[in-house]
């Protein structure tokens, strides 16, 4: 019912204005200015009790604010059926006096530790789109694809660590997390090849084994074709990211939220 309401509402917005979405492949590049990042994580060695999550902006200090590149690609090889990919990458790091304690990695880092730590993450993303709907103003599709999210996490702490004074723990974890993605895609045409509004969101949950994982990703953007087959970008992404792994060894969970201002140069062709 939802889907033919969609596609009834945008066969009477594309009536009135005649516009053509002729791209056949576009590249996006330009940058993310991170206006949210903050991650609750936890790294839990076996046969010790789980403790609770670290905040890593309000406990470690780690930066909330950063920029990054970032790289989209989109290629539409018929009328209906296009593929898409992008790459950003989110390096933090803090520097803080910790002023209560946690667990990390089976040690007891007492309040009063300076603590050294770090979370990068890398983002890869290929999509397959279907056009199923398509005329002069407004665009439809339908998306499946992978999300790949790659964590590099740890901590070195020096101070009172499972109540010894001055001692020095150091301790990390790597997590590549591929969650199969399905989604959905819209663009409407403000002004005929000139102005145009995206809309895009990406959602999945998978649990298996040892493995669970779920993302909610989506973009808005307004783009703008100052002369033909270039032009700018500017939009908002926001994605959240859940991932809880188990080696046998060590089990690792995170939860990610990121959030920031999109602002991108583009060639259509």
């Amino acid at each position: 019912m939802l889907l033919k309401r969609l596609i009834f509402t945008s066969f009477l917005l594309g009536t009135s204005l005649f516009a053509e979405v002729e791209d056949k492949w576009t590249i996006n590049a330009g940058g993310m200015f991170v206006t949210n990042f903050e991650t609750d994580m936890q790294l839990s060695k076996k046969g010790f009790p789980v403790g609770a999550k670290i905040n890593t902006k309000d406990q470690l200090g780690l930066d909330s604010d950063t920029a990054t590149f970032r790289l989209d690609g989109y290629y539409r090889f018929t009328e209906h059926h296009a593929i898409e990919g992008s790459y950003y990458a989110v390096r933090s790091d803090g520097h803080r006096t910790v002023s209560g304690e946690f667990e990390w990695d089976g040690d007891i880092i007492g309040a009063g530790a300076r603590v050294d730590s770090y979370f990068n993450m890398d983002i890869f993303k290929v999509n397959y789109l279907y056009s199923f709907y398509h005329n002069d103003r407004v665009e439809l599709a339908l998306s499946a694809g992978l999300h790949v999210t790659s964590i590099d996490l740890g901590i070195t702490a020096r101070g009172t660590v499972n109540d010894i004074p001055s001692e020095t723990v150091s301790a990390g974890s790597s997590v590549t997390a591929p969650l199969p993605i399905v989604g959905f895609k819209g663009q409407y045409t403000i002004i005929p090849k000139s102005l145009f509004v995206e809309y895009k969101a990406d959602y999945f949950f998978i649990e298996f084994d040892t493995y669970k994982g779920s993302i909610v990703s989506s973009i808005l953007a307004l783009e703008y074709h100052f002369v033909e087959h270039v032009g700018v970008g500017l939009g908002f992404d926001s994605t959240i990211i859940n991932v809880e792994m188990d080696d046998g060894d060590k089990k690792v969970e995170v939860e990610n939220t990121l959030a920031g201002i999109l602002l991108y140069f583009t060639y259509v062709y």
